[in-house]
This record gives C-alpha cells, sequence and structure tokens, in this order.
C-alpha cells in the first residue's frame, strides 16, 4: 500500500529523472492492469497506485467507522424528510389533472411529459399549481379533498371558456386576412 516515497509533485515540476520514473512507474502500472480500465487511486505520501476495479481499498480504520456513523446517524428519516414534501396539480394537454409530488424547495414543477393515469398516455404538461403539503401530520398521503375537486373544475371551465373565446377571435382574424387577400388579389 505505501512506499515511504511520498506523493508525487505534478508533472511540470518533475525533473528529467523524476519524470522518466514517473513514466517507469506508470508503465508497470499498466502492464499490471492491462485490462481493468478503469480509474486508479493512491494513498497520501505513496507513489503506489491502485486499480480501482481490482484492487479494493483497504478497509475503514474504527476513526473512519464513527464519523461515518455519525453522519448517517444525523440523516433526517424517511417520516421528517416527508414534511418537506409539497403536492402539485399538473394539468394535462388532455385536461385530466394529476398530482405530483415533490420538494417543497423547488419553486416550479419541472416535468414536461408525465404519465396520464386515466388516458394511460404520456401527455405535456400545460399548467401546475401547488396545492400544499404532500402528507398530513400521521404521516399519511393527502387526498384530493371535495373542495379542491370543485375549484378544479371551475378553474377547467373557466379555461375551457377562454379557449372558445379566443378560437373565435382568432377565426374572426382569419376571416379578415382571406378578405384582404382577396382584395388585394383583385388590383390591376
Amino acid at each position: 500500500m505505501r512506499d515511504g516515497l511520498g506523493d508525487w509533485y505534478p508533472l511540470m515540476k518533475l525533473s528529467e529523472s523524476e519524470k522518466r520514473e514517473y513514466e517507469e512507474a506508470d508503465r508497470r502500472f499498466r502492464e499490471r492492469h492491462a485490462d481493468c480500465r478503469d480509474g486508479r487511486w493512491s494513498i497520501s505520501g505513496s507513489r503506489v497506485t491502485h486499480c480501482g476495479f481490482c484492487c479494493p481499498p483497504p478497509p475503514m480504520g474504527p476513526k473512519q467507522r464513527e464519523k461515518l456513523a455519525k453522519l448517517l446517524a444525523s440523516w433526517p428519516s424517511r417520516e421528517e424528510r416527508r414534511k418537506d414534501l409539497d403536492t402539485w396539480d399538473l394539468t394535462l394537454r388532455c385536461d385530466h389533472v394529476v398530482p405530483h409530488i415533490q420538494h417543497r424547495e423547488h419553486s416550479h414543477v419541472s416535468a414536461r411529459v408525465v404519465d396520464c393515469p386515466e388516458c394511460g398516455k404520456r401527455r405535456g404538461v400545460v399548467s401546475s399549481e401547488r396545492v400544499g403539503p404532500a402528507y398530513r401530520d400521521d404521516g399519511t398521503i393527502r387526498e384530493r379533498t371535495a373542495a379542491d375537486r370543485e375549484r378544479l373544475t371551475r378553474e377547467l371551465a373557466a379555461a375551457e371558456a377562454k379557449l372558445t373565446r379566443q378560437r373565435k377571435s382568432a377565426e374572426a382574424t382569419q376571416r379578415r386576412i382571406a378578405e384582404l387577400q382577396e382584395e388585394l388579389g383583385s388590383e390591376p
């Protein structure tokens, strides 16, 4: 594991004899690990390099295990992590609304396409609205209430009415364009 020769300096700072020594060590490494094609690792204070594929690192010492145990013990529990999740309602191109759960720190839903459980197809996301916490205090998932469904139904009806008005306006504009083109075409 250790040869006691110290670390290699950066290649630019090696003398010619040190460069030859480095290249010879590299050649020996490549001979021993010709088929590994993996990264290398070494221990500080040693010039010996080991292959990440066939040379496992040495086992952790007691201090390392203790430090890792403290780190893992400080990790929040699954229940605590659930407190930071919000539910979003995603309105899809098929006009279905599906729930989506993600971390509260995100200010928008980044999903552009999701599976629609009602259509059974992948659909584009038209809009998203944060509903609130995804889980209750007892850890169960929040279901959409009747009031939520009513609100969504009203919003969907309003959006469909707006779309109908916009389509009528677009049709009127298309007729006007056709009239103008006709007038231009009839001029001598």
